[in-house]
């Protein structure tokens, strides 16, 4: 009886463990299905023109960098960061340039005092 005990416990620590490894091993090739799915729309990106990748803040050097990356790395990830970080420099210019252009408060004159002659 004490070995048909043990021999059950054995058995359902084994499943457990197996069905830890299915599960990561499911979650990695989810993970590489995605990141293949979006390294083509990557690649569709790349068949715009400037005028168009300006569009969506990004430039033809971040498609580049983006499709260098592993093949098991998403690259929508690092367009994504590149873009977010050129808008915010964008908006940083787009508030200092509006601080510079709005006139400044006009300081009022002192009256000048004329001396008349008689």
């Amino acid at each position: 009886m004490l070995l048909m005990t043990v021999a059950a416990k054995s058995l359902s620590s084994v499943s457990a463990g197996a069905t830890r490894v299915a599960v990561v091993g499911s979650r990695r090739i989810i993970r590489l299905t995605r990141a293949l799915i979006h390294r083509r729309e990557v690649m569709f990106l790349g068949e715009l023109d400037e005028r168009g990748l300006k569009d969506i803040g990004l430039v033809r050097s971040d498609i580049a960098g983006a499709l260098a990356t592993s093949w098991l790395d998403d690259p929508s990830t690092v367009l994504a960061a590149r873009s977010q970080a050129r808008s915010g420099v964008a908006a940083a210019r787009r508030e200092q340039a509006q601080r510079h252009a709005e006139p400044k408060p006009a300081v009022p004159a002192k009256p000048i005092a004329v001396a008349r002659c008689a």
